[in-house]
C-alpha cells in the first residue's frame, strides 16, 4: 500500500481533520492507560478523539516478530511453548 499512499505521518493527518490525537507505544500498558484517561478527560473538548497505539506484529516472539505470515495463523504446540517461554522471560516480573 505504501506504493500508492503513505500512512505516515498518521497523527498529523488526524490533527489536520480537527481530531484530538493521542499517540503511544501500544505495548506499554501504562501508556495505554494514560492515553485512555486523557481521552476521557478530553471528551468535553468538542473534538473527536483518536488513540494511535504503535505496535509491532508478534512482538517478543523471535520467530513471529515482524513476520506478516503469522497474521491469523495459530502456532502448533511446539511453537506455542517456545513463544510462551520467550514472552514469560521478557514480561513476567515477580
Amino acid at each position: 500500500m505504501e506504493e500508492t499512499i503513505a500512512l505516515e505521518p498518521l497523527d498529523e493527518k488526524w490533527r489536520g481533520f480537527g481530531w484530538h490525537v493521542i499517540r503511544v507505544d501500544g505495548h506499554d500498558h501504562e501508556a495505554l492507560h494514560r492515553a485512555y484517561e486523557e481521552a476521557c478527560g478530553a471528551m468535553g473538548g468538542g473534538k473527536p478523539i483518536v488513540v494511535i497505539a504503535d505496535t509491532v506484529k508478534g512482538k517478543g516472539v523471535s520467530y513471529m516478530e515482524n513476520q506478516c505470515g503469522w497474521h491469523g495463523v495459530a502456532p502448533n504446540d511446539e511453537e506455542y511453548a517456545q513463544a510462551m517461554a520467550e514472552l514469560e522471560q521478557q514480561y513476567v516480573k515477580c
